[in-house]
Formats: structure tokens, C-alpha cells, sequence
């Protein structure tokens, strides 16, 4: 089985492309034929990190926690599935991913794939939805008519979560700093975009909400961002982030504002075996959206298997937007 395999921590130059045994299949298990995956920051911040999650990974080992694809095998225990069926889902990072021909996932991580998009753009959405939706709706715990605050609008991550914040009757005020980062986040319904790049975004979040702040502000940044947007934050608010931030800044920020903290990482359920089904329920949720034409993922660029380096690449820039998309089949 071909598979673009991370072989040592380090740059993206430790990605290779192998013939590796195929998957194998557990019991609870669906075997997809990898049509399409996607590249997130978690892949390359796996790559570059030893036990990234709490995970020891055995090298060579398959990145890739997104797929759709085709079933091609099924598990002794699996249910709701069938040979044939399309699905997508989010691979655990704790086992080998999507990088590959094929891909063995726990079917209570998987759905069916939307009706209305094909694999390239259907794998464009797992990871980054799982993580929306829990920012937005189990963390954040939006209610319609607040105001949410949503950093890096048109990132992965981002142009989910606006798209979930608008679908639940939200204001929305997101950030970018490129002409084509700012027509996506117009496109996809924000409200008021700041330009981070020409003018302080706190000054601007007070200026909108009469200096009241946001109910929810999400993080996708981290470092300076996620401190400053400690005062972005109303009274009785909720702070989500899903970077990891050694060095934040908390203080008395939200403590004076009865605020809360919430931190988002979404391998958990897959690595830690609690609650992986919940994986499953937002997908297919997620799915029924996209077929009614309230969700629709944005692929910014599509490469290849051999190409999986370079997408590192970019992702690690900082100015991919969307989703870079693998197209495998």
C-alpha cells in the first residue's frame, strides 16, 4: 500500500513515500479505500514533536485525520454500515491515518458522507467541524443573539466555525488580513470583519459591542492573540481556544468578568476511547447541514500524495485558507 509516511521529528523533508502493509482491521473497525484527506496543523505539529497528544508513535508512521472515501471491509461489531457505503471521518491520532491507499477507523468516528459533495470536498471537513462544533456548541454554548468573536475567519478551523455561529443565530466578528481571507469570511456570513493587519482588534470589538465584549470568543491562534483576547471577553463570558498556550496570560483578565475558560482538543474521544460515538453524532449532523445548504467547506488548494510535503509547508505558513486537500483517488 503506497503511503506518504512520516519517518523522524523534524522538517517536512522526514515525509516519504513508502510501501507499507496494509491497515489492519479491528473489530470495531471500517477499512475505507482513501479517495481524498486533508491537511490540518495537528499534522505538523505531530511531525515536529515526540508524543505529540500523549502518544508514542512507532516510526514510520501515517499521518492524515481526515478522510472520505469508499468501505471496503467491515469489523465483526461495526454497525450502521456497509460495504460501499461513503463515509468520512476523522482518523484517531493515536492510530495511522489517511496519509495512505487505505485506512482502518473506528466506524463510531465515521458518517456517511454528504450527498452533496464530493470526496475532495467532503474530507475538507472532518477534523476541522469536529473542532468548530465543539468550540461553538459544547464549549461555547452559543445562544442566538450573542455576539461571537471568531479569529482567523477564513482558516480551517475558522470558516466552520463561523459558518456553526451564524446557523445558530449569532453576531459575528471575525479577523483576517489578506484581500482574498476577507472576501471568504464576507462570503461565508460574518458580520464585521476586522483587519487585524491595519487596526487593534480589541479597540475594534469594544467599538462594535458599545464596550460590552463578546458572549463567546474562540481562539485559533494562540500566543499574543489568545492574551489579548482575554479582554475581549463580556461578563459572564466564554473563552475557547484550541492552541495549547504554555505561556498565557490569564491573570485577573477573567476572573473580574466571571468569565470561563475552555480548552478544545478533539482527538480525545478517539484516543482515549471516551465517547468516540459523539464523533459519529456530529458528523452526521454536520452532513444533514451540507445537504441543505447551510455548510459548505472551503478548499483552497488540492495536491497529491507526493505533494503532502509541501501542503506541511504551507499549513505551517500560516496563510493556507480553507482546507489544502489530498486527493488520493
Amino acid at each position: 500500500m503506497r503511503a506518504m509516511a512520516t519517518t523522524d521529528h523534524g522538517s517536512p523533508e522526514v515525509l516519504k513515500l513508502l510501501d507499507l502493509p496494509e491497515p489492519i482491521v479491528g473489530d470495531l473497525d471500517l477499512l475505507i479505500e482513501v479517495y481524498a484527506t486533508a491537511i490540518n496543523p495537528v499534522d505538523y505539529k505531530i511531525r515536529k514533536t515526540v508524543n505529540y497528544g500523549g502518544v508514542v508513535r512507532q516510526m514510520p508512521f501515517i499521518q492524515g485525520y481526515d478522510v472520505s472515501g469508499i468501505v471496503k471491509a467491515l469489523g465483526r461489531h461495526v454497525q450502521h454500515f456497509k460495504v460501499g457505503d461513503a463515509v468520512y471521518a476523522s482518523p484517531s491520532l493515536a492510530r495511522p491515518g489517511a496519509n495512505a491507499e487505505r485506512v482502518a477507523v473506528d466506524h463510531r468516528l465515521a458518517a456517511h458522507k454528504p450527498d452533496s459533495l464530493d470526496h475532495v470536498q467532503a474530507a475538507a471537513l472532518p477534523l476541522v467541524t469536529l473542532t468548530a462544533w465543539d468550540c461553538i456548541h459544547k464549549r461555547g454554548a452559543v445562544q442566538a443573539g450573542e455576539t461571537v468573536l471568531i479569529h482567523a475567519g477564513a482558516g480551517g478551523v475558522g470558516h466552520i466555525a463561523v459558518q456553526l455561529a451564524k446557523i445558530a443565530g449569532c453576531r459575528v466578528i471575525t479577523t483576517a488580513s489578506r484581500p482574498e481571507t476577507i472576501d471568504l469570511c464576507r462570503k461565508i456570513g460574518a458580520d464585521v470583519i476586522i483587519n487585524h493587519a491595519q487596526e487593534d482588534f480589541i479597540t475594534r470589538v469594544q467599538q462594535e459591542t458599545k464596550n460590552q465584549g463578546c458572549a463567546v470568543v474562540v481562539d485559533t491562534v494562540g500566543g499574543e492573540v489568545f492574551d489579548k483576547s482575554l479582554e475581549c471577553v463580556a461578563i459572564n463570558g466564554r473563552m475557547v481556544t484550541i492552541v495549547y498556550n504554555e505561556s498565557a496570560k490569564i491573570g485577573p483578565a477573567l476572573f473580574r468578568k466571571n468569565a470561563t475558560l475552555h480548552l478544545e482538543f478533539m482527538g480525545v474521544p478517539a484516543i482515549h476511547g471516551i465517547h468516540p460515538e459523539s464523533q459519529s453524532e456530529t458528523l452526521r449532523a454536520a452532513a444533514a447541514l451540507v445537504d441543505a445548504g447551510r455548510l459548505r467547506p472551503h478548499v483552497g488548494k488540492v495536491i497529491s500524495l507526493e505533494e503532502i510535503p509541501e501542503g506541511h509547508r504551507l499549513q505551517e505558513s500560516g496563510r493556507a485558507i480553507g482546507k489544502t486537500v489530498v486527493k488520493v483517488r
